[in-house]
């Protein structure tokens, strides 16, 4: 389980770089050096991570489910995920 202070500026990272991506696509037609004053400004664009829905973990993360191995083999073993089958070979 992650911490929960870092899981918070996550999702507080998470806001800033929503504002950036707002800011550029209404500015399209930007010179190189105000999208540098921009990036200056916000610079959370950088430091964003993939976590874990469910438990905040950063490491070994699914991006199609969003979910890190750990939770996804808890759901599968608990029936949530049904289209998953364990490999034998």
């Amino acid at each position: 389980m992650a911490r929960k202070s870092l899981v918070v500026k996550q999702e507080r990272l998470d806001i800033i770089r929503q504002k950036y991506n707002e800011i550029l696509k209404d500015k399209k037609n930007l010179t190189w050096e105000e999208k540098y004053k921009l990036y200056k400004k916000f610079k959370g664009k950088t430091k964003y991570y993939n976590r874990c829905k469910v438990c905040g973990r950063v490491h070994s993360y699914n991006r199609e489910l969003g979910i890190c191995r750990v939770c996804l083999r808890m759901y599968w073993r608990e029936g949530k995920l049904m289209w998953i089958k364990k490999a034998s070979w």
